[in-house]
């Protein structure tokens, strides 16, 4: 089976770390390296202890916090060095069974038009909960999760894979030029699902594997900027897109509302504005 190279990305939780490292040990193909992506700068020797894959493990120091997509980028080196074709990306609260990156392989090994695979998500916090079977994306630009559970042995294609467990071939990252670094957080993941379709490369989910995860909460600013900088970039029209985002903005508002917050339309202007004039990276502390 294809050698595959693991990238986690870590960000202050050595807890974490362990526990993926021990997920990895476990699996049914292990990985030929192990490549750390230290986002916080602070990832202790503790993180490296206990049960691990005899393998090596290469940590890589960010503590400049770059992003998501700066963090896949750091493996590029690692598996050009190795000639892995396959690398598997890992957010830190992963929580995956011992045959996920089998099933997985055998996926892109069966059909090299395939270029991302993922597992059915669960919540974390609670195991029974699906929240992304994959995503789509509306004409508008707006992206949005599956939450029905495709049929088992079925590998359905989708517009886009959730970034915290995602296996690519190595071959279609290298055709896109691997992750756009400008999102900083939030939308790396459906713009490079749809680099990837432009390409010639399906992204699909795995019906018989599944994975664990809790989402975190989109800032409002990014989640906004991000889409508008994706609506500019692919193409997506400005009515349509300013339509999505007055749609989003509205719902947030409203569940703000519901739970006694002030609606976050402060955020949402500056994040369309800035989106609108191109700005992107890590936006400013403010």
């Amino acid at each position: 089976m294809t050698a595959y190279t693991a990238l986690i990305i870590a960000y202050k939780r050595d807890d974490l770390i362990r526990d993926v490292l021990a997920a990895l040990a476990l699996q049914t193909v292990p990985p030929s390296r192990i490549v750390i992506v230290d986002n916080g700068g602070e990832l202790g020797d503790a993180a490296l202890g206990g049960d691990r894959p005899e393998c090596p493990i290469d940590v890589v120091p960010r503590p400049d916090n770059p992003g998501y997509a700066a963090a896949v980028n750091e493996a590029r080196p690692f598996v050009r060095a190795d000639g892995a074709t396959r690398l598997l990306v890992l957010t830190h609260d992963a929580d995956f069974e011992p045959e996920l990156a089998e099933t997985l392989l055998e996926i892109l090994d069966g059909d090299d038009t395939i270029g991302a695979a993922g597992p059915v998500l669960h919540r974390a916090s609670n195991r029974d909960r699906l929240f992304s079977a994959g995503g789509r994306l509306s004409r508008g630009g707006r992206a949005s999760h599956v939450v029905d559970a495709p049929a088992s042995g079925t590998t359905p294609a989708v517009d886009w894979l959730d970034g915290a467990i995602v296996l690519y071939s190595v071959d279609a990252l290298d055709e896109i030029e691997w992750l756009d670094e400008r999102y900083f957080l939030y939308f790396e993941d459906v713009d490079t699902s749809w680099r990837l379709r432009r390409a010639g490369y399906a992204s699909v989910v795995s019906g018989d594997t599944l994975a664990y995860q809790d989402p975190g909460a989109h800032p409002t600013y990014l989640g906004i900027r991000n889409m508008t900088l994706f609506a500019e970039r692919s193409g997506i029209g400005s009515v349509p897109n300013a339509l999505a985002v007055a749609r989003r903005v509205a719902e947030e508002s409203a569940v703000a509302i519901l739970d006694r917050r002030r609606p976050p339309l402060r955020d949402a202007w500056r994040g369309w504005r800035d989106g609108r004039r191109g700005l992107s990276g890590k936006p400013p502390v403010r």
